[in-house]
Formats: C-alpha cells, sequence, structure tokens
C-alpha cells in the first residue's frame, strides 16, 4: 500500500520544483554572503519560481493580488540591484515581498486543502508553505533592525553587520525561530523584535501540527474510502 505517489509530471510536480531549489538555495546561500548582487538574483530566480506555482494553481481572485504583488517585488528586486546599500530600498522591497510571500501562502494552504488524497507533490508543497512562513518573517526581521536599531543583539555575530551579513544572520535567525530551537546566538532586544519571534513559534508550531493533521486525515479518509469500495 502505497498512499504517497507522484502526481502526473505533465501536470503537476511545480511544488516538487520549487522544493528542490529552495534546498538548493540553502546549501549556496554562504556563496552569496559577500555579494548583495549574487544574492539578490538568487532571489529573482525564487521569485520566479514562486509566480510560477501561483500562476499554476490559480483558481480565484487572489490570483490578480499575486500577480501585481509579483511586478512590484520584481520592481523593487531590480531597483535594489542598482543600489545594493540603500536601505530605503531594502526596506521597501521587505514590506512588498513580505506581503507578496503572504498572498502565495494564502493561495498555497486551500489549493492543498482541496486534494482528497497524499501525493509526493502535496506534501512538498505543504512544506514549500512552511518555508515561505520563514522568509516572510525574515523580510520583517530585517525590516526591524533596519528602522530601529539595536532590536537585535548579534553576540558573537558582531555588533555591527553590514546589509549582506544582516541579511543571511536574520534568515538564519528566522528558521531557527520558525522551528523553535532557539540557540542564542541572536537575541531579539527591541518589543517589536521579541513580539515577531514569539509570533513566528506559535505559527510555526501551529502549521506544523495542522499539516501533520491533514495528511493524518487523508491517509484516513483514503483508507475508509478503499474498504467501503471493497465492501459488498
Amino acid at each position: 500500500m502505497n498512499l504517497i505517489r507522484p502526481n502526473n509530471p505533465s501536470r503537476n510536480g511545480h511544488f516538487t520544483l520549487l522544493f528542490a531549489y529552495m534546498m538548493a538555495e540553502f546549501a549556496i546561500i554562504p556563496i552569496f554572503e559577500d555579494s548583495m548582487i549574487l544574492g539578490v538574483l538568487s532571489d529573482l530566480v525564487y521569485l520566479l519560481l514562486i509566480f510560477y506555482v501561483v500562476y499554476s494553481i490559480r483558481r480565484n481572485w487572489l490570483f490578480g493580488v499575486n500577480v501585481l504583488l509579483f511586478i512590484m517585488t520584481i520592481t523593487s528586486d531590480l531597483v535594489l540591484m542598482f543600489n545594493p546599500e540603500s536601505q530605503l530600498a531594502m526596506v521597501i522591497l521587505n514590506f512588498i515581498t513580505c506581503a507578496f510571500v503572504i498572498s502565495v501562502i494564502v493561495s498555497i494552504v486551500p489549493f492543498l486543502l482541496q486534494n482528497d488524497s497524499i501525493t509526493l507533490d502535496g506534501v512538498l508543497g505543504g512544506l514549500c508553505a512552511y518555508i515561505l512562513i520563514g522568509g516572510a518573517f525574515n523580510t520583517l526581521y530585517i525590516n526591524v533592525e533596519l528602522l530601529q536599531p539595536g532590536s537585535f543583539n548579534f553576540g558573537v555575530h558582531g555588533e555591527h553587520p553590514n546589509l549582506v551579513q544582516l541579511y543571511d544572520l536574520l534568515f538564519y535567525y528566522s528558521f531557527i525561530s520558525l522551528l523553535t530551537i532557539g540557540f542564542g546566538d541572536i537575541l531579539p532586544m527591541s518589543h517589536t523584535a521579541q513580539a515577531l519571534t514569539v509570533l513566528e513559534g506559535v505559527i510555526g508550531l501551529f502549521y506544523v501540527v495542522f499539516f501533520i493533521s491533514l495528511l493524518v486525515g487523508m491517509h484516513i479518509s483514503a483508507r475508509l474510502s478503499r474498504g467501503g469500495q471493497a465492501g459488498p
């Protein structure tokens, strides 16, 4: 009995592609840690893949919102590429990117809820949404530090990271908080940073419970369905 099966690649597989790139980006981020331009290029590819997923699962009016926010995010990303040291461009880009990522998550989760069976692409779609949550909080953390310097204590990482280092450190911090690991090498000091950290931890825990419950429900539904078909 194999409940997890890959989708038809001619029709689906979009979540698998996005998840593969996400894992690859985690691996290659250290290569970009000293270059804002390479980091922005990587983000552009990432955004294009996210939009490909959104386009593939488009169903309602929210797709129009996704398109608008995608265009605004790409435009802001290009502006930052030519002004890599501009904090204003970074702040604007982060707010727009956060809004875009949230709209994508809101598009993905209902789409996954429509599935009546467990598929490999669906499971990876759930993981993509989880990773996108960490990405959204990353942009918020960066803006908090840029707008309220000193909101984070970077401890052993140094007191005054530049924009590139700030992105990398708070990317790491966001996912440590999402996973509720909390090594303590980076500390939220301002009330805003602390509130966002708590909120991310709560959302991360809730999402994991929700996602596992969804998979269990699909598993039980599939078994009951097969049992009913096998009966008289």
